[in-house]
């Protein structure tokens, strides 16, 4: 609650926030106007839009907040907001800055060595240093200098505003700028073209796998990719006891091997069935390293690294003058089952996605009975259907019955109706 008060011939006014006393000149020797500024303060302490700006350390808040995704991210999603954190800030705090090769942290968390942003990080000791102007400004940058594409502009915005969002409910951050509490909600969204999706046809699908015949497991990992819809993380994972041949399945399952926990993307299980194609290829997989616990084992028959075997894929498909990967195969498999008509629901559901993000990859192939549905303005020239036989034969019968009918009235009744057909059918 405010107190006023008079200090000379001016109006002041006293106040708490956080228990903290704060003293305001009014600047007025009016009682009303003096009324009208305590009840518009009064106003915004119900607010708290009267608080005093925080500081945050950049490098401890950015520290925190990579912490704190370690424990709700998969490993991959995280090092992905790692890599967007120190091209936007630098390498200000441990969890940011490179990784010797062969250490701890770089056996979950992989970065390169190269900062390709160096000198042109945006300048900042404090978090709220960080203003929807300048972020604006640097984003416009990368994207002029750059070329990145509007999906990558809004990727930072969205990792700068969860940042600026766990700053502010876990560390009491405030902005300096009242508007925009989150400073990355005064970032514009770009607007994203239509996906472009790409997914290999029946003859490419053969033209690939007889490409990769003479190396047995990638063969059989691009098979699964193409056919079950894997993402090439949730390969490499598989265990033998994933894959069920006798009963044709595919669990796609969290689990702890060696003391390393993995889940999938969504955090959510999976179970995928065996289709004819695959069975016929992993039935006749000899695993070259039967004792390893990895159903796709590397050569060395340890987990294999996804980077590392996308590098070995691409090698084999230069080779052969082909360009496609890991994310094609996995579009293939939707979009062959999208233009078979199956629903969304039950892509989305195979493929570990929401429905709206098949939507958003597989809603423009499913096929749609809309043919009558265009059809207008031709009812001239719509071909008249033909008459039904049958139907005028049996009245035929039924007249003929009748004329010894005493009863005139019903025969007449029936002629006149069946004339009105003759004329009904030919309008």
């Amino acid at each position: 609650m405010a107190c006023l008060f008079k200090r000379g011939k001016k109006f002041w006014i006293s106040f708490r926030i956080n228990g903290k006393l704060f003293q305001r000149s009014l600047k007025t020797d009016d009682r009303r106007i003096a009324r009208e500024k305590i009840r518009q303060l009064e106003y915004e302490l119900s607010r708290g839009e009267l608080q005093n700006v925080s500081r945050t350390p950049l490098p401890k808040i950015l520290e925190n907040f990579c912490n704190f995704l370690r424990t709700t991210r998969t490993p991959k999603s995280a090092k992905n907001v790692f890599n967007r954190l120190r091209s936007v800030f630098g390498p200000v705090s441990p969890s940011l800055k490179h990784c010797p090769p062969g250490s701890q942290e770089s056996k979950t968390f992989r970065v390169t060595e190269y900062d390709k942003f160096a000198g042109r990080h945006l300048p900042a000791k404090l978090l709220e240093d960080v203003t929807p102007a300048a972020l604006n400004c640097w984003l416009d940058a990368r994207a002029q200098e750059e070329n990145w594409a509007p999906k990558t502009v809004n990727n930072y915005r969205q990792t700068l505003h969860r940042l600026f969002s766990y700053a502010i409910k876990r560390h009491n951050y405030i902005s300096r700028d009242r508007r925009y509490p989150n400073p990355a909600g005064g970032v514009e969204r770009r607007k994203e073209p239509a996906l472009e999706i790409r997914f290999l046809t029946i003859d490419q699908i053969d033209e690939q796998l007889e490409t990769l015949k003479n190396y047995p497991t990638i063969h059989a990992i691009v098979a699964t990719l193409i056919y079950a819809g894997l993402r090439r993380e949730e390969t490499t994972w598989l265990t033998t006891r994933d894959v069920d041949l006798e009963s044709r399945l595919i669990r796609v399952q969290a689990k702890t091997i060696d003391g390393e926990f993995w889940q999938p993307k969504t955090k959510r299980n999976r179970v995928i069935p065996i289709s004819n194609a695959l069975f016929a290829i992993l039935s006749k997989f000899h695993r070259p390293l039967s004792e390893s616990i990895w159903f796709f084992a590397s050569p060395k028959g340890n987990r294999w690294d996804p980077d590392n075997f996308s590098h070995d894929l691409r090698d084999i498909n230069r080779k052969h003058n082909l360009t496609w990967s890991s994310l094609v195969y996995r579009h293939t498999f939707g979009s062959h089952l999208a233009q078979k008509g199956e629903s969304l629901y039950k892509i989305s559901t195979l493929m570990g996605n929401s429905p709206e993000i098949c939507r958003k990859h597989y809603a423009a192939l499913i096929p749609e009975q809309m043919t009558d549905v265009v059809e207008f303005g031709q009812s001239k020239n719509v071909p008249k259907l033909p008459d039904d036989d049958g139907a005028k034969a049996m009245l035929e019968k039924i007249l003929q019955k009748l004329d010894g009918v005493e009863d005139k009235r019903h025969i007449q009744g029936l002629r006149t109706l069946f004339c009105y057909r003759n004329c009904f059918a030919h309008m």
